[in-house]
């Protein structure tokens, strides 16, 4: 299932599902970070889910530190990024050397099992020690968890098993001044959080 890219979210809706503030909504809109929809203000899908990611990685890292990452991304541009968002796996944030801080956005994945396998227990070792990981141990941990994702959305479809309680989302791994944040986990939250609020306009199709 995915959101219907054309629905348009309010400023009040898009503080509901996202975390950002009206404050910085307008700090963002004012740098020309993020620009809604004017009379009415209205964010498209696509921003929503930036304005999320930005609020998690807000987490570990400060507004401006963020904000000027993007902004800066290179060969991209804010505009574009933004456009991408949604089919992007993973955001990269890391601080190389003491202040060196790099962005990345990874947008596919592209290796065989060999390989995956290899790295992904590599990531595993680096992960119990605290060790930061390289792009290709990131794939690796990327496929893991979204595989794994989507074997759960499957057992949650089946009519003949009953969950209860809340599902958890594991959309975030921090490992020293690392921050890897998983984007189609972020979509399956706030695809499930828009739904639970009864967002109107929110029309889950089949993809």
């Amino acid at each position: 299932m995915m959101l219907d890219k054309t629905a348009m979210f309010t400023e009040k809706q898009v503080v509901a599902l996202t975390g950002i503030s009206r404050k910085q909504l307008y700090n963002l809109s004012n740098s020309q970070t993020v620009q809604p929809h004017k009379n009415p203000i209205l964010y498209t899908w696509k921003q929503v889910i930036f304005l999320r990611v930005f609020y998690i990685l807000r987490e570990d890292w400060s507004f401006q530190l963020i904000e000027k990452q993007f902004k800066s991304f290179p060969g991209y541009g804010i505009e574009k990024v933004i456009e991408e968002i949604d089919s992007s796996l993973a955001v990269i944030i890391s601080d190389e050397n003491d202040g060196d801080v790099r962005l990345g956005i990874l947008a596919e994945l592209t290796f065989g099992n060999k390989f995956y396998n290899r790295h992904f227990k590599k990531a595993i070792e680096n992960i119990k020690t605290s060790k930061p990981l390289n792009y290709e141990e990131i794939y690796a941990v990327i496929s893991y968890v979204i595989n794994d994702a989507d074997e759960n959305e499957e057992d949650e479809n089946d009519e003949d098993k009953n969950y209860e309680g809340e599902e958890n989302f594991s959309y975030k791994i921090t490992i020293k001044k690392q921050t890897i944040l998983l984007i189609p986990e972020v979509i399956r939250e706030l695809t499930k959080a828009a739904s639970k609020l009864n967002i109107e306009n929110f029309d889950l199709k089949v993809s």
